[in-house]
């Protein structure tokens, strides 16, 4: 089923996206990049996952955008968010946090494995603790959104 996004930012080309992985130094999954070409940021209408191996659900909230920010809201490009978090702890700084849910919590991609993890930003430190495993990869954390919660 096709997931359809809105309130995206401003198309991206390739050459922001390998100008991003040049200035911070990392590699990203071919799906995420063709993702991100087709819809830079945004809401999708596809915005529950759920794990059952996991026996975790969240809505997420907003994809952040790369390079460029949302015309109608301040908030922070997914290279922004990469720098702050990689601040706040060095187990970051193999995670690139791309969406976040209601809670603020943020859906990241393992930059070494590809696995995608949803970061619990509510404990006050960042652990080993916080990080719940989600998905495979992206193309798995995308296939796994729906429309409907789990609860109905």
């Amino acid at each position: 089923m096709l997931i359809l996004f809105g309130n995206m930012s401003r198309p991206l080309t390739r050459e922001d996206i390998e100008t991003m992985e040049s200035e911070l130094g990392i590699t990203l999954p071919d799906s995420f990049v063709e993702h991100y070409l087709a819809y830079n940021g945004g809401i999708p209408s596809r915005p529950y996952f759920y794990s059952e191996d996991e026996d975790v659900e969240t809505e997420i909230q907003l994809f952040s955008p790369i390079k460029y920010g949302f015309e109608n809201r301040n908030l922070r490009t997914v290279e922004q968010k990469y720098v702050l978090f990689k601040e706040k702890s060095a187990l970051m700084s193999r995670y690139l946090p791309f969406a976040n849910d209601y809670g603020s919590n943020q859906i990241c991609i393992n930059l070494d494995s590809g696995e995608v993890y949803i970061v619990y930003m509510d404990s006050g430190e960042l652990d080993q603790e916080c990080f719940q495993f989600l998905a495979d990869d992206f193309a798995a954390f995308l296939d796994g959104l729906s429309e409907e919660s789990i609860d109905g």
